[in-house]
């Protein structure tokens, strides 16, 4: 098993837990190294999805719209290899070992060797595969596990080795978003408007948490509660052991369906209204909000907890001070950027709607030491 070095994103929302923190403290500003263009715009096809990005060994692994998925030079963009599925990828890689993982809108989830591209193995399940994939590790044994959902309405958990499935976990519709993990549990949620929450080593299922609306998104998973952002208009907080609600926050009648970003006392979330908001974890009351020019449906990332960086639909990628939102940074890209951003050491990698994945350089070495990793986060208050 390849462990995490200084520079790498190994997973699309910082880790298994899918809070979207960053240990990387970036120098701003940020200058574009390179933009690499994954797609050629089809005839009468406005947008061109790219999926967010993950990062290992100065390598960049993404998928796109017309079922290509590359592998990159982080440095230059250069490609190293490609390989092709019959349906877009729209949800984010994941690394098991040797091995990189992503799930196709052809129903196959994909395994390849992540230095050459050789297939290694690959899982068919019974519809599209739009999710973002997510990797445990047992650690009594130190088998890695692949999780993630499909239209099938289920959420499976492969081998990472073999591919073969070790339990699937039946939800009551379609599943966008990553399975995150955390406290031994797996969470998701989907199209049924239902937080689905399971035992991660043997699938079964402890409980299930209504919201009352679609959730498009992965969930977040920090101290025992579960935040998720949804088509109700609302970002909620949930207790993982008893699934009571812990608070709800909702101020206009938009959907959310970026994923909620957790760092220290902050939730922060951007939404269809045009806002990037911060909450109070303990509280759910609004601390600020800044707004932008158009719908943000990026998931952020916040990085040394001084930053949190995101795109928006107004074609910006932006960087806010985590603690008061005063805009620190922005570049106009000039297309949607809905993906979530990769912060691999000196550099931060975004998809955007113009088929291209755009590499950013920070303006001096913010790469932290190999050994360093996101602190834990304090409790909540009570």
């Amino acid at each position: 098993m390849k462990a995490q070095q200084a520079g790498d994103w190994v997973h699309s929302r910082g880790d298994e837990a899918m809070q979207g923190r960053s240990a990387v403290d970036l120098q701003l500003p940020l200058e574009l190294a390179w933009q690499h263009s994954m797609m050629e715009r089809p005839k009468g096809q406005s947008e061109m999805l790219v999926s967010s990005a993950v990062v290992r060994g100065g390598k960049v692994y993404a998928g796109c719209k017309d079922g290509k998925f590359r592998c990159l030079k982080l440095e230059t963009g250069e490609k190293i290899w490609e390989a092709e599925g019959k349906g877009a990828f729209d949800g984010a890689a994941a690394f098991a070992g040797e091995l990189v993982v992503a799930g196709c809108q052809d129903g196959f989830i994909y395994a390849w060797n992540a230095d050459t591209g050789k297939e290694a193995w690959k899982y068919e399940t019974e519809a599209e595969v739009h999710a973002a994939a997510n990797v445990w590790t047992d650690p009594a044994t130190q088998v890695q596990k692949v999780l993630i959902g499909s239209y099938d309405y289920k959420v499976y958990c492969l081998d990472a080795r073999t591919g073969k499935q070790d339990w699937a976990a039946e939800t009551g519709y379609y599943i966008n978003g990553g399975a995150a993990v955390g406290d031994g549990k797996v969470v998701f949620g989907g199209c049924d408007s239902v937080l689905h929450v399971h035992d991660v080593k043997t699938g079964k299922e402890e409980r299930q948490i209504e919201v009352g609306a679609y959730i498009g998104n992965n969930v977040a998973i920090a101290d025992g509660v579960i935040y998720v952002s949804h088509y109700g208009n609302r970002v909620g907080a949930y207790s993982l052991t008893e699934g009571a609600k812990v608070w709800e926050y909702g101020e206009r009648e938009f959907e959310y369906y970026a994923a909620p970003t957790i760092w220290e006392k902050t939730v922060f979330c951007g939404g269809r209204d045009k806002r990037f908001h911060a909450i109070d974890r303990s509280t759910g009351a609004k601390k600020w909000e800044f707004r932008c020019r158009d719908r943000i449906d990026s998931s952020a990332v916040v990085c040394a907890g001084k930053g949190v960086i995101f795109g928006s639909d107004d074609g910006y990628l932006y960087v806010l001070d985590v603690n008061d939102g005063k805009e620190l940074w922005q570049y106009e890209v000039g297309a949607p950027v809905k993906t979530s951003p990769a912060v691999a050491g000196d550099y931060v990698i975004v998809g955007a709607d113009d088929g291209s994945l755009y590499c950013f350089k920070a303006a001096a070495s913010t790469a932290a030491p190999a050994s360093a990793a996101p602190a834990a986060l304090p409790a909540p208050a009570k």
